[in-house]
């Protein structure tokens, strides 16, 4: 089969295993582990892992596959519990490696199961994950599976596509061996793209690593055995653009055709700009917005020139993890009502000394008349169509079998005895509270946490946003042909 061919099946597969309503992932003779997982255990000889589509609705904790029986069965895996705040959590979210190169589930050798620890709902990540996808940007997919090791019930879990290889290849083609970087809060602080330099003035990619590879703020996540590709000076250059060190002009410099000439060079800001948009909406501040962390920077090189992305930079922003959008806070921050321009400003609980968060990229681009208009256009355009009460309402269906309410219903309920009762798979939430949440759309509030109703965010984000919009028209009309916003993310440049 050729490469193409090839290619082309593994993408159907991933369509399909994405497509599916809800799987089973069946761990038999694994050792249940008391403690956290955090290397990789790998399985022994006589465990298994099978995966199969399952009926939703099935009121059975091990339920059997559909008719088309079991997708997917191995004995070569490991496991890990995965995260950052829900690590330590008593329901803990894991990831899959599957072992060998042809062990693959529709062609994936990684796989997320996330606990969905925060979210009363269980919906919050398939909300948001939809509405990248639906901007035209490069974002995981989504959906969701039972757990079970043995006999036990682990409970609902979401499964999120790993931002790795083979992602890069059904996102970026043939320019899929570029350099991969994962944003954390790290050695160099968090991952703010802020410009470093030296006491000497160097500003090259030696600024932005100290640490060994597991503590780097930006970590490398492909060619980091290339020598000439794990220099990160293609990061330096990248920062460099969008901060505006090479140009004269003081802060005005980045409302210049210049500015906004040579950002267009070396990344994909249209895109990025459309996923500041849905995330300023959804109110997701883990992310490049309050932490700054949780995020992924991908540079791809130009097109034809994939053999050359270190001379070539071209890079695009791809998010990652969104269970605390839509209305969930723990610092009584109102996300609702946040500056649609100025972001920073609504962070300040997360930083000492009332400072706020240092976003460059958000800011300095949204300083730029051309990008701020795309910017507003586009997040217009979502309130029309896409984020409001009506659109989210038809997609949670609370009265209908057909939307993800009653997708995930039945699989959350089994995870507890009784409406009020403990979990016993470890959920914060009980059934009574998981159902007055993602079903009747109520506030929560769970120690520190507050749950808003999706809805009811949705709504009070809307016309917070709607005002704002109002003003702004005044000196930014509208411009933008609504049918030249992309259905997808756009191919990439040509090095000319």
């Amino acid at each position: 089969m050729s490469e193409t061919n090839e290619a082309a099946r593994t993408a159907r597969a991933k369509d399909e295993f994405f497509s599916a309503d809800m799987h089973m992932f069946h761990v038999t003779g694994f050792p249940q582990q008391p403690g956290v997982l955090t290397s990789k255990a790998e399985a022994p000889q006589d465990a298994r892992l099978d995966v199969c589509r399952t009926d939703p609705a099935s009121n059975q904790h091990a339920s059997g596959p559909d008719a088309e029986g079991v997708a997917f069965g191995t004995q070569s895996f490991s496991l890990i519990n995965s995260g950052n705040r829900t690590l330590h959590a008593p329901k803990r979210s894991w990831k899959i490696t599957l072992e060998h190169g042809a062990n693959r589930i529709a062609g994936m050798t990684r796989i997320n199961l996330k606990s969905m620890y925060n979210d009363p709902s269980q919906m919050r990540e398939a909300l948001a994950w939809r509405l990248f996808r639906h901007a035209g940007v490069p974002a995981a997919r989504h959906t969701y599976a039972k757990l079970v090791f043995d006999a036990t019930y682990y409970g609902l879990f979401s499964v999120i596509e790993q931002v790795d290889k083979r992602f890069l290849k059904d996102h970026f083609g043939d320019n899929d061996r570029g350099n991969l970087y994962k944003a954390y809060c790290g050695d160099v602080g968090c991952a703010t793209l802020e410009h470093r330099t030296g006491p000497d003035g160097d500003d090259s990619g030696r600024q932005y690593y100290r640490a060994a590879d597991d503590d780097r703020t930006y970590r490398l996540k492909t060619n980091e055995d290339d020598r000439d590709a794990s220099t990160y000076d293609d990061l330096a250059q990248f920062i460099r653009t969008i901060n505006g060190t090479r140009l004269g002009g003081g802060e005005g410099r980045f409302d210049t055709d210049a500015f906004r000439e040579s950002v267009d060079g070396i990344m994909n800001a249209r895109a990025f700009l459309r996923w500041a948009a849905v995330n300023v909406l959804l109110g997701s501040w883990d992310n490049y917005y309050a932490t700054p962390s949780n995020y992924y920077l991908y540079n791809s090189g130009l097109l034809g020139a994939e053999n050359d992305f270190m001379g070539s930079p071209y890079f695009t922003f791809i998010p990652w993890d969104y269970d605390n959008c839509l209305g969930i806070d723990y610092f009584g921050t109102k996300w609702q009502y946040t500056d649609i321009l100025d972001w920073a400003g609504n962070t300040r609980h997360y930083w000492r000394e009332h400072a706020t968060s240092r976003i460059p990229l958000v800011q300095n681009l949204l300083r730029n008349r051309d990008y701020r208009q795309y910017y507003l256009d586009y997040l217009e355009l979502l309130l029309d169509t896409q984020f409001n009460p009506d659109a989210f309402s038809e997609q949670i269906a609370a009265d209908s079998s057909d939307g993800l309410w009653g997708r995930i219903c039945q699989a959350a309920y089994l995870e507890s005895a009784t409406p009020y009762g403990q979990p016993f798979t470890g959920r914060q939430f009980t059934n009574d509270e998981v159902y007055l949440s993602g079903c009747k759309q109520n506030e929560l509030r769970h120690g520190q946490e507050k749950a808003d109703g999706i809805v009811h965010y949705v709504r009070m984000r809307r016309d917070s946003a709607r005002q704002q919009l109002e003003q702004l028209r005044k000196e930014t009309p509208r411009a933008t042909d609504r049918a030249s916003f992309p259905a997808m993310m756009e191919p990439l440049p040509p090095k000319m």
